[in-house]
């Protein structure tokens, strides 16, 4: 074989040799291609087909109805309507100065600026859920929306329920009112279940029975294309609506005292004096819940909290005042009972009394003469509850006016309650460091010093002498709608038995029937005329500041924040009593002329409906 024959067949050979290697080195990548596919289509091909179903799949949360509140007779206090809520899914959104700009032009009161902060702020790990840019749209916001919403690639309209009160102010501050859940309250266990544009209970019915009416949000899977449209859905988990209350309140009566309330700073509390329901519960001034709905403006917010008549507080179960005369009933009652004094015993009022080298002072200088205790009821004798006090010990007066409610939390459905102030000897020395004196009784005597209550209190007070010796619970609940989240409220609607004597009783309510119906009642001209039915009750007046005598009498000559509050307590009918009130007017003057008339304009309107 010649020289060219062999350098041909080596070459021969070399090309068989790389063209073995060639095709194992396909072979070896058809091989790899085969596996890496098995491994993605078999091995890994239910996790890419779930990113895959992410990636096409939104979750939405459906927002529950929360449970609506009625008055006694079936009236909405507190209803449902639907909001449009403006979104944003960041995920979804390339060109935002772009967006932002469009969107700021169809928007009030949304700048361009916030979208894009709201946009970059977005973590990587949350960028695909919606974002909330502003709550309620109004119909012209959004048809404007509507009318751009092919240039607006990741924006939203989302619907949402919205709270509505349809009495508003009338009855804001036994309704309450909601606001958004905030940071500090995600992180504790109560609230796992929440998230962070929920809307909680602040205030009132609505924050007390939170976990009854809020119900639990369902869930709605969002098919969407590649630009974030959303092309089809549905639900996956319905959403449960929140149980109803129906409240004791009649909102006939709540609104009428309201508007009889006006422009005074105060309270009115009625009562059924048979059950403990809460038929009004007003107090003045007020503010609209509704505000509170979506997100309130930091303007409407100042202008509320900086009101320095403090609407937000509610003065019927929040404001401590001192009794006054309206006290001077219980402290009777409690000398019958003690016996200390009989029906018949009279004292002498010359217009003052002396005590050590202190003079204690009757509202009137003239004095009363001889006084009995019905007359001294009657006239609001000061000198004849003196004279009480330097016979009784504190200790005594505080744990009798105990057992009607006074000093203690009634427990009633409303949040931050105050309790009032009844002194004792050892709370003195606890708190204010020196020993209890009977100049301090004396005070106590005539509703004021250290003892304060608050409406509720006195119109639970002047319930038990409405029935004739049984404290009933104030309470705001009256009936329980079955719930689908959470069993019915609790309430305990036992009456307790006051101490008393049938007689003695009977002999102080006789005496408030005289306070109104008397000739020489400090109530009579407050009386209800023309009407088959009477009230019974007391004036108070509660000292602001210390005043000469001369100023007692008029209280036009003193500036109005320096007036005494004036209260009103009363029960009508007398024989038969469906209704107990209480009014507070603060720095209103004297209760008779002030306090009583809205008192008294409340009942009848009550009683004739």
């Amino acid at each position: 074989m010649s020289k060219v024959d062999n350098l041909r067949k080596s070459k021969r050979e070399q090309i068989l040799a790389n063209g073995r290697l060639i095709m194992l080195a396909m072979a070896v990548v058809v091989i790899a291609l085969v596996m890496r596919l098995w491994y993605l289509q078999i091995v890994m091909g239910d996790h890419f087909k779930q990113r895959s179903q992410d990636n096409r799949i939104r979750v939405r949360r459906i927002r529950a109805l929360r449970g609506m509140i009625y008055d006694r007779n079936g009236k909405l206090l507190a209803d449902n309507s639907l909001a449009f809520n403006l979104q944003m899914v960041p995920e979804n959104i390339d060109q935002i100065e772009e967006v932002a700009t469009i969107l700021a032009a169809q928007i009030d009161n949304l700048e361009p600026d916030v979208i894009i902060t709201a946009y970059r702020e977005t973590s990587p790990a949350t960028r695909h859920r919606p974002l909330t840019l502003k709550k309620n749209l109004s119909p012209d916001e959004l048809a404007r929306i509507e009318a751009r919403k092919y240039e607006l690639p990741g924006i939203l309209i989302e619907t949402e329920p919205m709270r509505v009160y349809p009495y508003d102010e009338i009855c804001s501050h036994i309704i309450g009112y909601l606001g958004f859940i905030n940071d500090h309250e995600l992180r504790q266990p109560a609230y796992q279940s929440y998230a962070r544009d929920d809307l909680v209970g602040r205030s009132g019915i609505e924050a007390r029975y939170q976990d009854h009416l809020r119900g639990l949000d369902g869930i709605r899977q969002v098919e969407v294309n590649a630009r974030g449209r959303e092309l089809a859905s549905h639900t996956d988990q319905p959403a449960r609506s929140g149980g109803h209350l129906t409240l004791t309140i009649d909102i006939e009566l709540q609104a009428y005292v309201f508007k009889l309330m006006g422009e005074e700073v105060g309270s009115l509390v009625a009562l059924d004096p048979n059950n403990g329901e809460v038929l009004a519960l007003v107090s003045t001034p007020a503010f609209s819940n509704n505000l509170f709905s979506t997100r309130i403006s930091s303007e409407n917010w100042r202008e509320i909290n900086e009101n320095p008549f403090k609407p937000l507080q509610n003065r019927a179960v929040q404001g401590r005042y001192p009794p006054g005369s309206t006290f001077k009933p219980l402290l009777a009652l409690l000398a019958l009972n003690d016996q200390i004094v009989t029906p018949a015993t009279k004292f002498h009022c010359s217009g003052s009394l002396t005590l050590g080298a202190s003079n204690f002072r009757c509202w009137n200088r003239y004095g009363h003469g001889n006084v009995d205790l019905a007359g001294s009821l009657r006239e609001s004798c000061d000198v004849y509850y003196y004279n009480l006090a330097t016979r009784l010990a504190i200790d005594r007066i505080a744990a009798y006016s105990s057992a009607f409610g006074l000093g203690r939390c009634s427990g009633i459905e409303l949040p931050e309650e105050k309790s009032g102030l009844l002194p004792t000897s050892s709370w003195k020395l606890k708190y204010i460091h020196d020993q209890w004196y009977t100049g301090d009784t004396l005070s106590v005597a005539l509703g004021q010093g250290y003892l304060t209550a608050t409406p509720l209190q006195i119109a639970s007070l002047y319930a038990v002498f409405a029935n004739g010796g049984t404290y009933y619970q104030p309470h705001l609940l009256k009936t329980e709608i079955k719930c689908e989240v959470s069993g019915p409220p609790d309430g305990n609607r036992q009456g307790r038995p006051i101490e008393t004597g049938k007689a003695q009783m009977e002999t102080v309510r006789q005496a408030l029937w005289q306070v109104v119906n008397d000739k020489r009642g400090t109530a009579y001209q407050a009386r209800i005329k023309n009407q088959p039915w009477e009230m019974a009750g007391k004036t108070g007046t509660a000292q602001v500041v210390k005043q000469h005598l001369d100023d007692l009498k008029n209280q036009k000559n003193t500036p109005r924040h320096l007036r005494d509050h004036a209260w009103f307590a009363a029960f009508a009918p007398y024989d038969k009593p469906t209704i107990a009130v209480a009014v507070i007017i603060e720095h209103g003057g004297h209760g008779s002329s002030v306090a009583a008339p809205i008192a008294r304009e409340a009942i009848k309107f009550y009683l004739e409906n």
